[in-house]
């Protein structure tokens, strides 16, 4: 395993500029150390780093760790994914449910790089086949397609999550934390967790220089542009604006808020499932194919395709579903090539660090898939 929190180098800089400024007063010159003054006391002239690195080591064990699974560099089935978070919550929950003298040992595998899988919390991060998911609650009329016809433009599952339809595809992270929210770190509360998700999302956002980042009152998600109008545009009626194929019109990005991040949680116990989807570069024509999250007047649109100044797409201006699911349908006269790899690997950096951040937690690195092979046989797993 990889802690990819390390409080380390932070804290060399700190102890190697602490004996410079033991009794230094602003405005002093500082002499190099064979000329510095030792009239000082003893006391003040030593600088003990004990101390120092001490509170280095107790805040790196105060975020709790975090195995981290990320197969995003390959299509990861829906199915699969849906199996490997359905095993690892029942893992979790079981861990969880242990006797009391069993907390040294629980307390113990949080830093012990081969805790059997379900003992601390864990994170998915995959990317998806072209697919569409449905809600518990979610309407069939939020689907712009007949999901039992052989001419079906993607699979359709129906999942234990919140929300309404939303698709997953090729160039958008998607993320599924299995989180205890009872473990004296977070909140056991729903709605908090799903604005620290939100938080995730437009905070990666703003570290790929996405324009004006953050959340809009009664929506759940993350967007773009938001509080941002064209001059003399009435901001209730923005959003409204778009063009008859369905598309975002290019003039007006600078006023549209477009929605990048989807939101989606469950949870058992208080522990969570599914999470959060971010369009890094994915096809956006896909998204016709949906009322995306049960909203159809307000754009979808993308890390890449706000960066390059292009449109998104207005799922309530498009009728039909006039695209190939294995086509490079343009959006707004721009071809959709496949997802930029490279803005997909600094993608993945800035929500691991978000995640750090936000959750407080340390993310550690897993190789390969989660084997929960094994869970069905002796209750293990690695």
């Amino acid at each position: 395993a990889v802690d990819l929190y390390d409080l380390r180098t932070e804290m060399a800089t700190w102890v190697a500029r602490a004996p410079v400024a033991v009794g230094h007063r602003p405005g002093d010159r500082v002499a190099p150390p064979s000329r510095r003054r030792h009239d000082l006391p003893e006391t003040r002239r030593r600088c003990d780093t004990s101390g120092a690195l001490d509170l280095a080591a107790a805040a790196a064990r105060a975020r709790p760790a975090v195995d981290l699974y990320d197969l995003s560099d390959t299509l990861t089935e829906y199915s699969t994914a849906w199996e490997w978070q359905r095993a690892i919550l029942d893992l979790r929950l079981r861990h969880l449910a242990r006797d009391d003298a069993d907390d040294a040992m629980l307390e113990e595998a949080n830093d012990d790089d081969d805790a059997p899988l379900g003992s601390r919390d864990v994170v998915l991060m995959v990317q998806h086949p072209p697919v569409v998911t449905l809600g518990t609650g979610s309407t069939a009329a939020n689907l712009k397609f007949d999901p039992d016809a052989p001419g079906a433009p993607f699979p359709v599952h129906r999942t234990e999550r919140g929300g309404e339809a939303t698709y997953h595809g090729p160039g958008q992270l998607v993320i599924y934390p299995i989180v205890n929210l009872q473990d004296g770190h977070h909140r056991p509360d729903l709605h908090w967790y799903m604005r620290s998700l939100e938080d995730v999302a437009v905070a990666t956002m703003e570290s790929l220089g996405v324009a004006k980042p953050g959340r809009i009152d009664g929506l759940t998600g993350a967007w773009a542009n938001v509080n941002v109008s064209p001059p003399g545009a009435d901001d209730r009626e923005s959003h409204r604006l778009g063009t008859p194929d369905g598309t975002s019109a290019p003039g007006d990005i600078a006023g549209r808020e477009h929605k990048l991040a989807a939101i989606g949680v469950r949870a058992r116990r208080w522990v969570t499932y599914h999470g959060m989807a971010l369009n890094v570069d994915p096809n956006l024509s896909h998204f016709r194919a949906i009322v995306p999250c049960g909203i159809g007047d307000r754009p979808v649109g993308s890390v890449a395709q706000m960066l390059g100044g292009r449109a998104g797409v207005v799922s309530a201006l498009d009728d039909g579903v006039t695209f190939d699911r294995d086509g490079g349908e343009s959006i707004d006269g721009f071809d959709w090539p496949g997802a930029d790899e490279a803005l997909m690997r600094a993608a993945r950096v800035a929500a691991m660090d978000a995640f750090e951040r936000v959750f407080r937690v340390r993310l550690r690195l897993r190789r390969g898939a989660p084997d929960v092979t094994a869970i069905a046989g002796d209750g293990s797993g690695r």
